[in-house]
C-alpha cells in the first residue's frame, strides 16, 4: 500500500474518533437544540454524517470494490442522487438515539478501512460516475470519508455549544 493510502485510511479511522469526541463533549440536553433558526442541531449533523457514510460513501465504495474483486456487479457503475433531505427527515422521525449513530458511524468508518487495506494500489484508482458530480474514484470517496466526519464534528462542536455558530451540511 502507498504511503498516501495508508494516510488516508488512518485518517479514515482517526475522524471516527474525532467525531466521538465531538459528541462526547456535548452539554446535557444542547444536542437536539440548533444554535440557530434554520441550523442543524447536534443530532441532525450526526444523522446526516451517518447517512451520507452508509448510504453514500459507503454503498458507492462498495459497488467499486465489487468490480475491482471481479464479481462484475457492474462495470463502471453510476451513483444515482442522495436523498439527504429525505433520509435525515426519516431518519430524526425514527428517534434514533445519539449512542446508536455515533456507533455505526464509528464501525462504518471501521469497516470501510479494513476493506481497503489489502486493495492494491491500481485499485483505488476504479471509478463510477455521478450524473452532475462527475467522476468518482475510490480514492477519492475514501478521502472523503474522512474529510467529511472532520467537517461535521466541527460543526457538531460549534452547535451544541451555547452561543457558538452551528451551520448547515458542508460539501456533500
Amino acid at each position: 500500500m502507498s504511503p498516501e493510502h495508508r494516510v488516508i485510511l488512518e485518517r479514515m479511522r482517526s475522524s471516527a474518533d474525532v467525531v466521538r469526541r465531538a459528541v462526547e463533549a456535548a452539554p446535557p440536553g444542547r444536542f437536539g437544540e440548533p444554535p440557530r433558526a434554520g441550523e442543524w442541531s447536534g443530532l441532525e449533523t450526526l444523522t446526516h454524517l451517518r447517512d451520507v457514510v452508509v448510504h453514500v460513501y459507503g454503498l458507492r465504495i462498495r459497488r467499486l470494490l465489487y468490480e475491482d474483486a471481479r464479481l462484475l456487479y457492474e462495470d463502471a457503475p453510476v451513483f444515482g442522487d442522495f436523498d439527504e433531505e429525505g433520509y435525515r427527515r426519516a431518519s430524526l422521525a425514527r428517534g434514533e438515539a445519539v449512542g446508536g449513530l455515533l456507533d455505526t458511524i464509528v464501525a462504518e468508518h471501521e469497516q470501510l478501512a479494513r476493506l481497503l487495506q489489502t486493495l492494491p494500489d491500481a485499485g483505488w484508482s476504479r471509478q463510477g460516475r455521478h450524473p452532475s458530480l462527475g467522476v468518482m474514484s475510490i480514492e477519492f470517496l475514501a478521502r472523503r470519508v474522512g474529510e467529511h466526519a472532520e467537517e461535521h464534528a466541527a460543526q457538531i462542536a460549534a452547535a451544541t455549544q451555547a452561543g457558538r455558530a452551528g451551520g448547515n451540511r458542508t460539501g456533500d
